[in-house]
């Protein structure tokens, strides 16, 4: 992964060992400390104003992504007229804020030609593994139910299962030795066991849509190589019946399951799913009350409080939520139709087409990871963002933002 050359290029650019050390900490840190991924989100972004430049630059769809970042934040910035707690609400605001603050960072990738992907690769891999430890240490030692890092299970295990998929895209892509087949597989298995002692259904539901994504843009390689496509195969069998015969697995279904079945006929029942689903239906319901511009950022809260206490809500569990518990529902209720749209374009739909785009011209190698790790981070995000709401939370936001600067800066300066 690291050659004798890479190394000298390092040491002879500290700027260039400093950004790469940056990228190779955040996967590591991002979840498991008290802050770490925002310090190092923050020292990334000062290096990016101080060293960013370049933006006459950048081709017409490298702008385009650019300046839809900056397209949500003022769209949700109108979405104020309606607030009521504009405190709340600049609040919100900060968050997309801080995503469309990846210009200058990209500015500066760009500008130096840097492609960071063995870093983040790499930090990815240390990630499940520390990740696993400390997820296995507070089950297994601290008596907790479910392994959470240091913020909450979601973050813990959506992050996990996004550092292992990325770990995987660089074996099919970019590994050439067998200690990267290894140090592969090691990560996989981190990451899996992480996630089941998580137990976050949302992460699993990424799983089957990751592995129909490799397939149908992978699928042609891999059944080229017959030895990867068999190896590939018995792992995922393997892995996929072991995983089905852990107590865990069969718990977090069944409690899925079981919550929809009580939602159908208790809806008022404060359940994981039930509460989800009335925050999803109050959502349309404040769309419909406001459907160009939403209820206005920072008042979902007051609004949930609002709507338990008249009656509106079927649960009134739902007073407890300042989110809905997803990007798509939240974004619709509180900036409306335009900040959904802008929202779902920005964040994800270009970014899909743009990767998608590179991976239709990629070569071997680093160029094909970059390609095939943008789709698959962005794919992730997206579906993260059906249970959880994404934005309403740091790590999330400061992981979107270092893995799409960093695979999309790299899919334009990979040079092999």
């Amino acid at each position: 992964m690291f050659s004798l050359n890479y190394l000298t290029e390092l040491k002879s650019d500290w700027r260039r060992a400093a950004a790469g050390a940056l990228v190779f900490l955040f996967p590591i840190v991002v979840a498991t400390t008290n802050g770490g991924g925002s310090i190092v989100y923050t020292l990334l972004l000062l290096l990016g104003f101080w060293l960013g430049r370049g933006w006459r630059g950048l081709d017409g769809w490298e702008k385009a992504l650019m300046l839809g970042f900056v397209l949500v934040v003022a769209v949700n910035a109108l979405s104020l007229v309606n607030s009521a707690d504009l405190r709340e609400g600049w609040r919100w605001v900060e968050r997309y804020l801080r995503i469309a603050l990846m210009i200058p960072l990209y500015l500066m990738l760009r500008r130096y030609g840097w492609a960071l992907g063995r870093e983040l690769v790499a930090g990815a891999m240390l990630a499940t593994v520390v990740m696993m430890g400390q997820g296995w240490y507070q089950v297994a030692i601290g008596n907790q139910d479910r392994a959470s890092g240091f913020y909450h299970w979601i973050v813990f295990g959506d992050l996990v299962v996004l550092w292992g998929a990325i770990a995987l895209v660089y074996w099919l892509t970019a590994a050439k030795t067998r200690w990267n087949t290894l140090a592969t597989a090691a990560a996989l298995a981190a990451a899996g066991y992480a996630s089941l002692l998580t137990m976050t259904r949302g992460a699993w539901l990424f799983l089957p849509v990751f592995l129909g994504l490799l397939l149908v843009l992978y699928g042609k390689a891999l059944w080229a190589d017959r030895r990867v496509a068999v190896a590939l195969l018995a792992a995922l069998l393997a892995g996929g019946w072991l995983a089905w015969q852990s107590e865990r697995v069969q718990r977090g279904i069944g409690e899925g399951m079981h919550d929809i079945e009580v939602f159908m006929q208790q809806p008022e029942a404060a359940t994981s799913w039930g509460i989800r689903l009335n925050l999803w239906r109050n959502s349309l319901l404040l769309a419909a009350e406001h459907p160009l511009l939403g209820t206005g950022l920072g008042d979902f809260h007051a609004d949930m409080k609002r709507m338990a206490a008249d009656g509106t809500s079927w649960s009134p569990g739902v007073a407890e939520y300042g989110h809905a518990h997803s990007i798509y529902f939240h974004s619709l209720a509180t900036s409306g139709l335009l900040g959904l749209v802008a929202m779902v374009a920005a964040y994800l739909v270009l970014p899909f087409v743009y990767f998608y785009r590179r991976w239709r011209v990629a070569g071997p190698g680093w160029p094909a990871f970059y390609a095939l790790g943008g789709l698959v981070a962005v794919t992730a995000f997206a579906v993260f963002g059906v249970s959880e709401a994404l934005w309403a939370r740091n790590p999330f936001v400061n992981s979107y933002v270092v893995t799409m600067a960093v695979l999309m800066a790299g899919s334009n300066n990979v040079k092999r």
